[in-house]
């Protein structure tokens, strides 16, 4: 899968994610001319990665679903898995979980197409056993990028546009200046991380910062915290896009748990606020107060960025 996200990959796609995000800013220019505002969390935000991964890995035109239904699924997924749902609220997210599954599913059962798609690669991988993976495996895999490569993304960007709408004179510096953007996403994913914690097992016995833990243990690790460590970064609540070691944060993790998908999604951060920032310059925040913010056990983002131009 990896082979899909290596920087030769990236880099290649930087014209096709310059056109799906100036679509999408036509969809929002559009809604801000009709209504007056235009919420970015649940319209470029939510978008622009969904239609980036599927084309990607080759899954556009293999997808027979709307993006409304693929987020609904998505959302309810997160919240199932990572969140306290009690009761009916519980019931309903496992039906919509179900039914993504399903359909992933009946997807992956499907004759594999070309070799340079995610479904062809899995068709043509085999198990140290010489083996094909079989249906519940290919699902799995799917599942998880489609979640993986979207969700937190859209959280991502949610929080960099609110972060930048709310910083007085940072907007117009984004239109006037783009060379400023891709040094201040880094210092947003250091600072305000979509995936803020993230669950462990201990494969072995083990001491960690001084307790002995056994094999087996479960651990919630702190990734948002790494960003905020005073051993590594100076004054770390300021945002300070030339920091020298601006890069040495987990927000992506790290090594063999690195994310696949890390300069994919610094890519995007950039293309998006760079070319919103370009078409609509006169952007605003147009509610004050603080929104709702998706508050789950390892995802924190806001839900809304309510925007309008004046």
């Amino acid at each position: 899968m990896t082979k899909l996200f290596n920087a030769q990959a990236v880099s290649a796609s930087v014209p096709m994610v310059e056109k799906v995000v100036a679509e999408a800013l036509d969809d929002v220019e559009q809604r801000l001319a009709a209504d007056g505002a235009c919420d970015l969390a649940t319209t470029i935000a939510r978008d622009v990665p969904f239609r980036v991964m599927l084309r990607l890995l080759g899954l556009e035109s293999a997808i027979d679903v709307d993006i409304d239904t693929l987020a609904r699924w998505s959302d309810a997924s997160l919240e199932l898995f990572w969140g306290r749902p009690r009761g009916e609220r519980e019931v309903a997210l496992a039906r919509e979980a179900a039914a993504f599954y399903s359909w992933l599913t009946d997807l992956v059962s499907q004759p594999a197409p070309e070799t340079g798609t995610l479904l062809g690669a899995l068709a043509a991988h085999r198990l140290p056993d010489g083996e094909p993976l079989g249906v519940p495996q290919k699902a799995a895999v799917v599942y998880f990028m489609i979640i993986a490569g979207q969700m937190t993304t859209t959280q991502m960007l949610s929080t960099m546009y609110r972060r930048a709408l709310r910083e007085p004179g940072l907007w117009q510096q984004f239109a006037a200046e783009p060379a400023t953007v891709a040094p201040w996403t880094e210092e947003v994913l250091r600072r305000d991380p979509p995936i803020t914690t993230w669950r462990r097992v201990t494969g072995r016995p083990m001491t960690l910062s001084g307790v002995e833990l056994p094999a087996g243990a479960p651990l919630l690790l702190m990734l948002s915290s790494t960003g905020s460590d005073t051993e590594v970064f100076e004054n770390p609540e300021q945002l300070c896009p030339y920091r020298s070691n601006v890069r040495k944060h987990l927000s992506f993790g790290i090594g063999r748990h690195r994310c696949s998908g890390a300069e994919l999604a610094r890519m995007e951060a950039d293309v998006v606020m760079r070319m919103t920032a370009a078409r609509l310059p006169d952007l605003r925040l147009s509610d004050g107060t603080s929104p709702r913010m998706l508050a789950l056990l390892s995802f924190r983002a806001p839900l809304q960025v309510l925007v309008e131009r004046g």
